[in-house]
């Protein structure tokens, strides 16, 4: 993925450092010119040290052919202006962090895909995002595996089959097993004639590269 990272303060180089530790094609634009410079010694991507509020900063990060951009910086303003602009440019995944709480409707208000408050989460949780917005939560349990929770749209292939179906058709990806199933108040420890349905949150048994499938599978 071709992945755009506005900011390389505390939240921006958790991003930083989960897109490059998986390979992707990063470019990161910090204004200030210490961070840029900390980022360029530290990690494989190409950093800009300019304002991401002008389009022409954006263009030089290639946003035309980006799959995805974050956006980590400490003032509202700046995020909104900078992912209305990557939205005009045609990036296909926007997510936002939020400093403050009362703002989230009005970022939801512009079509921006996910939006998230750094009191709720860190820069790993806002990398997960860039995967699907069918992410809903994961934790880490080491040496490559993870406990990751996805919500179940009504497109999703796996909406309104049996969890026997999809085992035996392997529709999940290997290695990947349903542990639990939140439906509104009720937890479901699934079973064969368990039913899948739109809106449950699964949670999933996988393995950390399988995430992007899961992610497309589930949305």
């Amino acid at each position: 993925m071709h992945i755009i990272i506005i900011g390389a303060g505390r939240t921006g180089k958790h991003v930083i450092a989960s897109a490059v530790e998986d390979k992707h094609d990063v470019y990161v634009i910090e204004k200030d010119q210490n961070l840029a410079s900390n980022i360029s010694l530290n990690f494989d991507c190409m950093v800009i040290n300019a304002d991401a509020t002008n389009v022409e900063t954006l263009k030089e990060a290639k946003a035309q052919k980006a799959d995805a951009i974050v956006v980590t910086t400490n003032d509202d303003a700046v995020n909104m202006l900078v992912i209305l602009l990557a939205k005009q440019l045609g990036v296909k995944r926007l997510v936002s962090s939020i400093n403050n709480e009362d703002h989230i409707p009005v970022f939801e208000n512009l079509g921006i895909d996910t939006v998230e408050s750094p009191y709720r989460l860190n820069g790993k949780f806002l990398y997960r995002a860039v995967q699907g917005p069918s992410v809903k939560e994961f934790l880490d349990l080491g040496d490559g595996v993870e406990i990751v929770e996805l919500i179940v749209s009504p497109s999703s292939s796996i909406h309104n089959k049996q969890v026997k179906e999809i085992n035996k058709n392997r529709m999940m990806p290997k290695d990947t097993r349903i542990i639990v199933i939140k439906r509104e108040d009720q937890i479901i420890i699934p079973e064969g004639e368990t039913l899948i349905e739109s809106g449950d949150v699964v949670a999933a048994l996988t393995l950390k590269e399988n995430v992007p499938q899961l992610a497309d599978l589930f949305n």
